[in-house]
């Protein structure tokens, strides 16, 4: 999200409007990120949950809460600086 971020900033002061791949690349980047974290964090939270035998409930809600929120939040925001990058203001002729 950082990345897509101060690209898209500095491509928005600089009056640049990217490529569809240039723009949404880093969106790209920052999911595989996110996947290798999670694919790295899941066996230590696995390990945890088993330790201390979660229920299935409390399992379910700790990688709700510590898993798929975070990973949309950072996916929107990325998603929407990409867009933001794109946009034009130009109204067309007609």
């Amino acid at each position: 999200m950082i990345l897509s971020r101060a690209l898209a900033k500095a491509r928005i002061a600089r009056a640049e409007r990217p490529s569809w791949l240039a723009a949404w690349a880093p969106v790209g980047f920052d999911a595989a990120c996110l996947v290798f974290a999670f694919a790295v964090l899941y066996r230590p939270f696995q390990t945890i949950a088993e330790t201390f035998n979660f229920p299935v409930w409390a399992t379910a809600v700790a990688l709700l809460a510590i898993g798929f929120i975070p990973i949309q939040a950072v996916l929107i925001f990325s998603s929407l600086w990409a867009a933001k990058s794109r946009f034009t203001d130009d109204k067309p002729d007609g």
